[in-house]
């Protein structure tokens, strides 16, 4: 057997384990209590129920005013020119609340203030750029949100149903730490043996996984182990582990190396001693126990504690010191997981009912986490998370940074990555090329292949139809064939597997949610997209397996009809695993824009308004609308395009209409156009757009058999397309009315969903980090982008009917109709340059 074969089987021997584990993960840091997310989420809620919309509440502000002038066009009846004496997120509002002086004179609220869309740069306040809220409503649900509560709440929750599972993750955790260890020489394989069979029954061999059902049992195997507290107020600040015999370990959950063997107790305290007698060494001990600096008190018993050990005499004497903070804590990992427990309920002790979150606190609930998964950091970075193997240092965050509510998503990305990190270790898996083996640990199944069954899935009679495109440009014959699990796969040298199917090869996967190896795009192999999976016949031959076919019936208006396990998935209303996709493709899309220069405009300073009302900064004398700020990618004219804005711009380029609020309709498509010329295209993942009656896109010219394969489509406005298929449902039917199923919408024969396989376009710009809706995962098209039909039937699953219209972007073509793409009119550039009343702009967006 080859290494590359020996290493892919000993992963796939684990692969499994490792994924339940990596989702029992992503359960435990959904759950995991985090004051700034409540504080988003109760936000959030208070925003939808004034203004029936879903506005980022860190997107809105309130401004406090001296005076105000009369206003009919304005939700509150006022209008304010001059700048803000105070301005507040609406985050900050919520936790702050509003002055004293308005607590009693509540009508004053209405009129000396307001919630608005632009911070306290702006020239004017009025409807254009107001959220309709009245402030003496938003103040009565702040009375009836006790925040305190609702977090205490959420940390008692969170223990009620996930403490063993945080228990679990904490084992993982310290057996990576054990793995790493003992690799890098810091305890020898006997140590290394000890700790595994305390943490995990039966288990010693360091060649040996453990699976999840014995991470879940308690081990009889017992180590002393006892708890220093070096000046901590509550629990412990190492520990020291011991089983027979002198030999000892130390333990430091939060350090970067965490675990060092040690022949006896007083050659630890020798090392201790040592290394905190320099300033580096007991700066890091000082970083990693002090859990509010702001506590003096506190901080000075912590500061005296290791000074004590760093300028003891002799190595006797710093282990006199040592005992003197000794503590037995029995069994370590129940020790473990009861510490990061009580601090986190101390840290919810600390937060007072309705009144300012501190900086402190905000350190303090990271720190119950972080002291389990890998470090005690800095003003209290969690112990919980420290045992979860997320210390400050593998997260890579700077506690403000951390801490500070723009970095949230990233934050909780950061948290994952180290987490299975750890879990990379504890299983001994082995990365066989540039990272290839953690990918398939880190990589999220979608959650169609999740919950997905191929119990009934039958074989494709014509594979290489349903399959054209994704075969490979590859030679299979100089690739080994495996055996064991990888039998019939061909192994490339960088560990990934091939396979040929009717003469053609593939590139494959395995998934072993589903047991089963699928065919996947051969630069992509975790790219997003519908299930192929193949299975091995008794011949030695790979077969294509496809859901059921629909029974009966004759092809609706000339359409083939075929189910979709795929879109039976992403059909439905899952709030969370919507709120999930749009997360992930939101930090996707910002990931784009990090390697662009783009200008950054201090936190300290406001940008500048232009004579139409949009944000800029000034450059070198030159007006810049795309720049970044309080850690946020800002471009306003992008985000009042995906606001109502954006609407009545849709409703210029389709009936030339002229509504905007913001300056000439044509000046400033020309503008905008500018400014997402400006910024990166991508292409690597597929693209969905719903549409309907309704919404002025619709699939009925599609069922007329007026179109078909071939044909070329051109988009006349601006057009959207998203990355979150959950979202699709939303513009493909009429929301309105209600499915027999209960779901919101109802599908008929106008409902028509556009597909853009990745790879298959180039000119389509992601806007979410500049949208004021991030979650719709939004790329967009400028008029003039044009397409080509490549496959047209008919989707249908249990609630949902639709046209399903697979599209290439391509370029003009030389000849030929081209129609639109919204009605399926015959494309006529003089109609639309009338329509504008701009030859220029229709020549910009359909050059001759």
């Amino acid at each position: 057997m080859s290494g590359i074969e020996s290493m892919l089987q000993r992963n796939l021997q684990v692969l499994g384990t490792g994924r339940e584990l990596a989702r029992l993960a992503d359960k435990v840091l959904s759950a995991y209590p985090d004051p700034y997310q409540l504080a988003v989420t109760q936000a959030s809620v208070i925003l939808r129920k004034h203004t029936g919309k879903d506005w980022d509440p860190r997107q809105v502000w309130w401004h406090q005013f001296s005076r105000a002038s009369s206003s009919h066009r304005s939700f509150t009846g006022w209008a304010h020119s001059s700048p803000p004496a105070k301005s507040l997120r609406f985050t900050e509002l919520m936790v702050e609340r509003f002055d004293p002086g308005f607590q009693e004179a509540t009508d004053s609220l209405d009129l000396y203030g307001g919630f608005y869309r632009q911070g306290p740069h702006a020239h004017t306040y009025d409807e254009r750029n107001e959220v309709p809220m009245l402030a003496r409503d938003v103040q009565q649900d702040f009375w009836a949100l006790d925040f305190a509560q609702l977090y205490r709440r959420q940390i008692s929750a969170f223990w009620a149903a996930y403490q063993d599972d945080f228990r679990l993750l904490a084992k993982v955790n310290l057996l990576g730490q054990c793995a790493r260890a003992e690799r890098g020489g810091y305890i020898d394989s006997a140590d290394a043996a000890q700790l595994r069979a305390h943490v995990v029954p039966g288990l010693s061999a360091g060649e040996r996984a453990p699976s999840l059902a014995q991470l879940r049992e308690q081990s009889s195997v017992e180590l002393r182990a006892s708890g220093y507290g070096l000046g901590v107020a509550s629990g412990a600040a190492i520990y020291a582990i011991q089983g027979p015999g002198t030999r000892v370990l130390l333990y430091c959950p939060w350090a970067e190396q965490a675990l060092r063997g040690f022949d006896n107790l007083q050659g630890m305290a020798g090392w201790l001693r040592e290394h905190l007698a320099t300033a580096q060494g007991r700066g890091a001990f000082q970083q990693a126990l002090i859990a509010d600096p702001q506590d003096l008190e506190a901080a000075q018993a912590v500061q005296q504690a290791l000074q004590a050990l760093g300028e003891s005499p002799s190595d006797a004497a710093a282990l006199a010191v040592l005992k003197q903070q000794r503590s037995p804590v029995g069994h370590l990992l129940d020790a473990l997981v009861e510490h990061a427990r009580q601090e986190m309920q101390h840290t919810a002790a600390r937060l007072v009912d309705n009144s300012q979150l501190r900086k402190a606190l905000w350190r303090g609930y990271l720190g119950a986490f972080l002291k389990v998964f890998g470090g005690f950091v800095p003003l209290g970075w969690p112990v919980s998370l420290v045992l979860l193997g997320a210390t400050l240092a593998k997260v890579g965050l700077e506690v403000d940074g951390a801490l500070h509510a723009r970095n949230a998503q990233e934050r909780k990305a950061a948290m994952r990555t180290a987490i299975l990190d750890s879990i990379f270790g504890a299983l001994n898996m082995v990365d066989v090329s540039f990272g290839s083996s953690l990918a398939s640990l880190t990589y999220q199944a979608p959650f169609h292949e999740l919950d997905a069954s191929l119990a009934e899935w039958e074989v494709e009679q014509a594979p290489t139809s349903s399959l054209a495109g994704d075969e490979a440009n590859e030679l299979l014959d100089s690739k080994p064939m495996g055996s064991d699990r990888l039998q019939g796969i061909r192994l490339g040298t960088d560990g990934s597997c091939w396979i040929e199917l009717e003469g053609l090869p593939y590139r494959v996967r395995f998934s072993p949610e589903l047991s089963s190896w699928l065919i996947v795009p051969p630069e992509n192999p975790y790219a997003f997209g519908p299930l192929r999976p193949v299975r091995m016949d008794a011949a030695g031959e790979w077969q294509l397996l496809v859901p059921p076919r629909l029974l009966g019936g004759a092809p609706t208006d000339g359409l083939a009809s075929e189910p979709s396990a795929f879109w039976d998935e992403y059909m439905h209303t899952h709030l969370d695993r919507s709120q999930t996709l749009s997360n992930a493709a939101r930090a996707r899309q910002r990931a784009l824009l990090q390697g662009r220069a783009i200008d950054v405009l201090d936190d300290e300073q406001e940008p500048l308004v232009d004579e139409d009302g949009f944000d800029f900064i000034d450059s070198e004398g030159e007006h810049v609308y795309t720049y970044r700020h309080d850690g946020e990618y800002r471009n306003h004219r992008i985000f009042m395009y995906t606001e109502e804005d954006g609407a009545k711009i849709n409703r210029f380029l389709r009936e030339g209409e002229r509504e905007f609020d913001y300056g000439d309709e044509v000046e400033y498509l020309d503008n905008l156009a500018d400014d997402l010329g400006k910024l990166p295209h991508n292409n690597d993942v597929p693209l969905y757009r719903g549409g309907h009656g309704t919404r002025s896109t619709s699939g009925t010219h599609f069922r007329s058999g007026q179109f078909k394969v071939g044909d070329v489509l051109v988009n006349t406005d601006l057009t959207s397309f998203t990355e979150n298929p959950y979202i699709v449902r939303l513009f493909a039917a009429d929301n309105d009315l209600v499915a027999g199923s209960g779901v919101e919408g109802v599908f008929d024969d106008s409902s028509v969903v556009f597909e853009l396989p990745a790879g298959s376009y180039q000119h389509g710009t992601p806007i979410s980090p500049f949208s004021s809706h991030p979650n719709e995962a939004e790329t967009l098209f400028l008029p003039g982008s044009y397409f080509r039909v490549e496959a047209l039937k008919e989707i249908r699953g249990g609630d949902y009917h639709f046209v399903s219209v697979r599209l290439s972007e391509v370029p003009r073509p030389a000849s030929g109709e081209v129609y639109e793409l919204r009605t399926g009119e015959l494309f006529d550039k003089a109609a639309y340059a009338a329509r504008l009343g701009s030859a220029e702009l229709a020549n910009r967006f359909f050059p001759d």
